[in-house]
């Protein structure tokens, strides 16, 4: 290109057509002075700029690049396009007339950006980027710009196109490369080779989803029709392809040849069998016969005779209508499930009663699960009740055969709904003559949910070879009509257990709602049974159902027969939360009992007030861990200080008693202290004690202490350490 009212170089066919087009706009407008002599650029940059902004916004912003923005010069522009049928509106939108002008006009444009040959399409976008998706929302332009860069940019043109027919880009943008070879817009028969070569395998394949398929039949056929009906006449023909596909390929041959569609068409229908995955095939006959009703219904009935179809069978011969074929296979053995059958039958029972009762009962006597019979009785109940009845019993009441008790249980209630006057009584006879527990229990039960007696119910509770907690269901069921008799049956099946189950205490806990009297009695012997753990003694009296006097009495018996020590004092400590007087004196009993653990004894003795004196004299007197002793007679001190003092006393004059002596000495009022100490200085001890009894004399008085230390060296023969250890305290 040489001038800028120069055109791009052509190429024959759809281009030259366009190119007339736009120099005849060119010649029409180009005189006019609001176009400054710039006529083609200027139609070339709205049509550019047109391809991402409004007519009004492009309009602006070519004028404005070739210094048309005069104030009005847009809206005079605009008149001068549409006065010459440069322009049209069309739905409300400015448009160039005729189509493809407009896509034609701004690949010329960028083909004029780029002399050298195409690098970027938009800004930050490569030309012929592949896309995920057909057709591409600027393809026209795209293609008028490689019909333009041909000539000039081929190899070019054929690497960008190439890659375009690359395995991993190909699908969608093969369709592309199609459209140009159709149009004739290049002259290339290698990529028309390979473009055809990718058609002809996207079309083969089964997985494809459809519209994809159907676009690539539509560009296929637009490059070489015959040899695509050819094709899809193949694959309508291919017994080992997809069914659903081979649909497709017919319905695709029957709008270029409808003569070659009807032929597919009856092959399909009479090779559906084994062709594709059972649904599939079940769809396509359906289709077919919407096509074909003789066809279609072929096919289904080579469907419902197809062992691979499996439950499908079944459905392929409701299709069909014909309940005779319906009738055939609900009384035929054969691989179709029991429940696919049951469908069929419901059917059958609707559309035709009279097939329907014969060929249930050949179904109830052949079906090899013990749960289908009733099911069939039920299908059929509301048009033959004798024949529901009859199969209902035989599984209900089985000779020579054996049969699930929830299957016997079902086949009961129909019968009970059959015949409302056996209810209760095979219900009763099936709760004594099943095997299944579970099965007996429901049985009871279900006498008494439908307003029956409660005796079959009450007999399995009080059964203690039942399982437990089967019968705790059962009493509970018979309480709801008696609520005595079902709390009564509670107890006995709480106290049949000896164990610490807490859940025997939540049983009877229940049982006590109903059977108060009852309940209490049982729990009553739980806490005084010493066999049970007294922690699960405890519990039970916690569960607050006895009065207060019988609360405390129970207590008091758990405390003073367990030797459990710790539950003891928690069972004391209750005791003492309601009546400390009574509490105290059960902690000093129990402070007396358990001896053999010192520190246990005393912090029962602690908590028994007043009454544990004597047990806290034994513990301060009994040689033993000084820190017990001491802990001993600080308590004495506050419930007795006169006896406290007593027991000091004496252990301070205790001779050779050791550091006791001091520490108990300590624990005295100041004055008395003093006298204590001053006391064990001038006794009989370990130097140490005499010392350490000194020094603390001196804490008290100075004076005295530092005398009584001074009379100990002088009259007592000490080591050069304890002589050593008393100058420095003289010292001070």
């Amino acid at each position: 290109m040489t001038t800028a009212d120069e055109p791009p170089r052509t190429v024959p066919g759809q281009i030259e057509s366009l190119e007339a087009a736009v120099m005849r706009h060119v010649t029409a407008v180009e005189a006019s002075p609001l176009v400054n002599g710039k006529a083609r650029p200027v139609l070339e940059q709205i049509a550019f700029h047109g391809l991402e902004l409004d007519f009004t916004d492009a309009l602006a912003r070519a004028a404005a690049a070739n210094l048309l923005d005069e104030p009005g010069q847009g809206t005079s522009l605009h008149q001068l396009l549409v006065e010459h049928g440069v322009v049209a509106e069309r739905g409300g939108v400015t448009q160039f007339v005729p189509d493809g002008v407009a896509d034609y006009l701004a690949a010329c444009h960028l083909v004029r950006e780029n002399p050298r040959g195409p690098r970027l399409w938009r800004p930050l976008r490569k030309f012929l980027r592949p896309l995920a998706t057909w057709p591409w929302p600027d393809s026209e332009t795209q293609l008028y710009r490689v019909a333009l860069s041909w000539p000039y940019a081929e190899a070019a043109m054929r690497k960008r196109l190439t890659a375009l027919l690359s395995r991993k880009h190909c699908d969608p943008n093969v369709h592309f490369v199609a459209e140009l070879l159709h149009r004739r817009l290049v002259s290339a028969d290698d990529l028309r080779g390979k473009t055809v070569e990718i058609l002809h395998e996207h079309l083969a394949q089964p997985g494809r989803e459809l519209d994809a398929w159907r676009a690539t039949v539509s560009t296929l056929h637009m490059l070489e029709p015959v040899q695509t009906i050819d094709a899809l006449e193949r694959l309508g023909r291919l017994r080992t392809g997809s069914s659903m596909r081979r649909l497709d390929a017919v319905d695709e041959l029957a709008k270029h040849d409808p003569a070659r569609a009807e032929q597919v068409l009856r092959v399909l229908a009479e090779t559906l069998s084994g062709s594709g995955r059972p649904p599939e095939r079940l769809e396509v006959a359906q289709a077919i016969r919407q096509r074909d009703e003789e066809l279609g219904d072929r096919a289904l009935r080579d469907l419902a005779d197809a062992p691979d179809m499996g439950d499908l069978q079944a459905e392929a011969a409701k299709l069909t209508g014909d309940t005779k074929l319906w009738a055939a296979k609900v009384s035929s053995r054969s691989n179709i499930s029991d429940t696919a059958l049951l469908r069929l039958l419901a059917a059958l029972v609707d559309a035709d009663p009279a097939l329907a009762i014969p060929a249930a009962e050949q179904f109830a006597s052949t079906t090899s699960s013990e749960a289908t019979p009733v099911e069939i009785a039920k299908a059929i109940r509301d048009v033959d009740a004798d024949v529901a009845l009859r199969i209902a019993d035989d599984v209900a009441w089985p000779t020579g055969r054996k049969i699930s008790g929830p299957v016997r249980l079902a086949a009961v209630h129909l019968i009970g709904e059959l015949v409302p006057s056996r209810r209760f009584s095979d219900l009763a006879r099936l709760s004594r003559e099943v095997e299944d527990e579970e099965t007996q229990l429901k049985a009871a039960l279900a006498i008494v949910e439908l307003g029956g007696p409660v005796t079959a119910l009450r007999d399995f509770a009080a059964n203690p070879r039942k399982n437990r907690d089967r019968r705790i269901k059962a009493a509970r069921g018979v309480a709801k009509v008696d609520r005595r008799i079902g709390g009564r049956l509670l107890v006995d099946i709480a106290k049949s257990s000896t164990s610490a189950d807490p859940g025997q205490l939540t049983l009877l806990s229940e049982a006590h709602a109903l059977a108060p009297a009852a309940a209490a009695a049982a729990l009553e012997e739980i806490a005084r049974d010493t066999r049970r753990p007294a922690p699960f003694r405890i519990r039970t009296v916690e569960l607050g159902i006895f009065d207060r006097t019988k609360t405390l009495e129970l207590y008091q018996h758990i405390a003073t027969r367990t030797s459990d020590k710790e539950a003891a004092r928690t069972a004391a400590r209750k005791v003492v939360g309601m009546n400390q007087d009574l509490g105290e004196q059960l902690m000093a009993r129990l402070a007396s009992k358990f001896t053999s653990d010192r520190a246990f004894q005393l912090s029962l003795a602690l908590e028994a007030g007043a009454r544990g004196k004597p047990v806290l004299r034994q513990q301060a007197l009994q040689a033993g861990p000084i820190a017990l002793r001491l802990k001993a007679v600080a308590a004495l001190l506050d419930v007795d200080r006169k006896l406290g003092a007593e027991v000091i006393d004496k252990i301070v004059k205790t001779r050779r008693g050791g550091q006791i002596r001091v520490r108990m000495a300590c624990l005295l009022p100041d004055k008395q202290a003093l006298e204590a100490l001053l006391h064990i200085v001038g006794d009989e001890d370990h130097d140490d004690v005499l010392i350490e009894a000194g020094e603390r004399a001196v804490e008290l008085n100075e004076e005295r202490g530092k005398r009584a230390l001074r009379d100990l060296v002088a009259k007592r023969r000490l080591s050069p350490r304890a002589r050593d250890k008393v100058r420095k305290i003289l010292g001070r």
